[in-house]
C-alpha cells in the first residue's frame, strides 16, 4: 500500500509521536510510506523516523506566511495537498488533527482516494473560527473512516460518523528504564525530589492551576520543587505567576527536552493538570516509566487510562485545593508512589505499541 499521512509539522507534540510510530510500523509490514508536513526544508523531525519514510516539507513561501487571511492561507494549503495526492496517487491518505483533516478532505475530493482523519484533541473543547466550525461537520462527512482516541470522544459524534468511527488510543514506548518512585536528586548537594509535568504551554494544559496547588505545599514539602517541560505562548504568563508567588528557586519551566522522554529522568511524581484532553500521550508514557500520576478527571482520557486509588489519583479540574491534597497525599509517602509506580506500569500494557497498531492496521485495511 502507497500511504500518505499528512501533520501540520514535525515538532514535540503528541500527534507527532504518535504518527512517528505508525509510519515505522507500516514501513515494517511493506507499505510505501510518504509524510507530508508545512515545514521548511530546514525543519527537523524530534521524533525519529524510520529510514524508509519519504518526508515531503511543504514549504510555503513569503506571501503566505505573510498573510493575516487564514482564508487564504487554507486554501493555497488545499491546492498544494490536491496536487501531491494527484502525483503520488496513494492508495490512502491518513490526516491528523481537525483544520488538517478538513484541508485533506477537500484536496482530496473526486481523486478516487479514500481518506481517514484522526482527531487527537477534545472537539467540543476546542476553540475554533466560527467559519470552521460551520464547515467541518459538513466536509467531514466525506471521510472514509475516522479515528478517535476514547471511547466518550465517538460518543460526541453524530449518528452519521458515530458509524464511521474506529477507537484507538495511543501507542505506549517504554524509553529507557523504569523510574523508581522513591529515587531523588541531587540539587546543590542536597537531596531533592521532583514533581513533574509536561505540556504544550497554554491554557488547555491547566499549569496555572498547578502552580497555585504546589504554591500551597511547599512549606510542608521543602525537599520538593516542581519542573515544567514544554514551550508555548503562556510562557511569559506562567513565569509572572511563579515570580509572584515567590516560587522561582523552587518551580522551573524547562522547555522542550533535547531527547523524547528525558523529562522522566529523576523524577519522583507526574502530574496532569489538564482543563481538557484528547488522549494524553505524556500521562501513558509516565505510567510506562513508573511514576505515581496525579491527574485531573478532565475530558477526555485520563479516566480511560487510570484506575484510581490504584494506578493513580483523578481530582476534579481547576480545584486547586483537591489537586494540592492529592499531590501532597503521594509526596509525604514513598511507599505509596513507588506501589502507585508498580501498578501504574502494569496498567498500560493495553496501549503496548504492537495491540494499538494491529488496531491501526485494521483500520487501514478492513474497509
Amino acid at each position: 500500500m502507497r500511504l500518505a499521512i499528512v501533520q501540520a509539522g514535525l515538532g514535540a507534540g503528541g500527534t507527532e509521536r504518535v504518527v512517528s510510530l505508525l509510519a515505522a510500523d507500516r514501513c515494517r509490514r511493506g507499505d510505501e510510506v510518504h509524510l507530508f508536513a508545512f515545514v521548511g526544508e530546514q525543519d527537523k523531525s524530534y521524533f525519529a523516523l524510520h529510514p524508509k519514510v519519504t518526508v515531503h516539507r511543504l514549504v510555503e513561501d513569503g506571501a503566505s506566511r505573510l498573510s493575516k487571511l487564514g482564508f487564504v492561507r487554507s486554501l493555497r494549503r488545499v491546492v498544494v495537498l490536491r496536487a501531491e495526492f494527484k502525483q503520488l496517487q496513494p492508495t490512502l491518505i491518513v490526516s491528523f488533527l481537525t483544520k488538517i483533516n478538513i484541508l485533506c478532505l477537500l484536496a482530496a475530493k473526486n481523486l478516487g482516494i479514500r481518506v481517514i482523519i484522526s482527531e487527537r484533541n477534545n472537539p467540543k473543547a476546542q476553540k475554533k473560527h466560527v467559519a470552521w466550525r460551520l464547515v467541518s461537520g459538513i466536509i467531514l462527512r466525506q471521510a472514509d473512516r475516522l479515528v478517535m482516541q476514547t471511547d466518550a470522544i465517538v460518543k460526541t459524534l453524530p449518528d452519521t460518523l458515530r458509524k464511521k468511527a474506529h477507537v484507538i488510543g495511543n501507542p505506549c514506548e517504554v524509553i529507557g528504564n523504569p523510574c523508581e518512585a522513591t529515587d531523588a536528586y541531587k540539587d546543590h548537594g542536597n537531596e531533592m525530589f521532583r514533581l513533574v509535568a509536561v505540556g504544550r504551554l497554554v491554557e488547555q494544559k491547566g499549569f496555572d492551576t498547578l502552580i497555585k496547588a504546589f504554591a500551597k505545599i511547599t512549606t510542608e514539602f521543602p525537599a520538593w520543587a516542581l519542573t515544567i517541560f514544554g514551550e508555548g505562548p503562556d510562557r511569559v504568563l506562567l513565569q509572572r505567576q511563579i515570580d509572584a508567588l515567590d516560587l522561582e528557586d523552587r518551580v522551573k519551566l524547562a522547555g522542550i527536552t533535547e531527547r523524547p522522554g528525558e523529562w522522566a529522568r529523576d523524577a519522583s511524581l507526574f502530574v496532569l493538570p489538564s482543563r481538557y484532553e484528547g488522549f494524553p500521550n505524556v500521562l501513558i508514557e509516565a505510567m510506562a516509566a513508573g511514576l505515581p500520576v496525579v491527574a485531573t478527571d478532565c475530558d477526555f482520557g485520563p479516566s480511560e487510562i487510570i484506575e484510581p486509588g490504584v494506578s493513580g489519583l483523578l481530582v476534579p479540574v481547576d480545584d486547586v485545593a483537591e489537586l494540592a491534597s492529592a499531590m501532597a497525599c503521594l509526596m509525604r509517602n514513598n511507599a505509596l508512589r513507588h506501589k502507585m509506580g508498580r501498578s501504574a506500569r502494569k496498567t498500560i500494557d493495553r496501549f503496548s505499541m504492537q495491540q494499538i497498531a494491529e488496531k491501526w492496521d485494521s483500520a487501514l485495511t478492513k474497509f
